[in-house]
Order: C-alpha cells, then sequence, then structure tokens
C-alpha cells in the first residue's frame, strides 16, 4: 500500500484522516492501523467508497492499495 499516495490524496480532497473515517464508518485508529499494516486491510467496499469520494480512476487505485511492496 501507497500510504504517502492515500493520504496525498485525501488532502487534496480536503479530507482529514477522520472524515476518511467518518466515510467509511470506522474509528480513526482503525484507518491508522490500516494504513501502517498492523492490523487489517481496506475492503473492496471500502475501496468503492473512496473511489466514488475521491474520482479515483482504476490507475489510482491500482497504484494506492496494490503497490509493488504489497505483493508478496
Amino acid at each position: 500500500m501507497d500510504v504517502l499516495l492515500f493520504k496525498y490524496l485525501a488532502a487534496k480532497n480536503g479530507d482529514a484522516m477522520r472524515d476518511v473515517a467518518r466515510a467509511l464508518k470506522v474509528s480513526t485508529a482503525t484507518i491508522s492501523n490500516r494504513l501502517t499494516n498492523k492490523r487489517g486491510d481496506f475492503s473492496r467496499g471500502d475501496i468503492a467508497k473512496l473511489k466514488a469520494r475521491w474520482k479515483l480512476t482504476p490507475q489510482d487505485i491500482d497504484a494506492i492499495f496494490f503497490s509493488e511492496d504489497t505483493v508478496k
């Protein structure tokens, strides 16, 4: 996962992490855990919500959530 790109796109769209958490109906701690790979991943539903909210392209989604360092 490209955390910096995620945070950049959130900021570009006027979202703080608390706004992202509200949109996904989770806590800010959950977002933090997902971004740091401590616990959990973003679900397909989460990605779909962010795609609509931030008007992401399929390439954006691949770059954020499926970057090379996550493939093992």
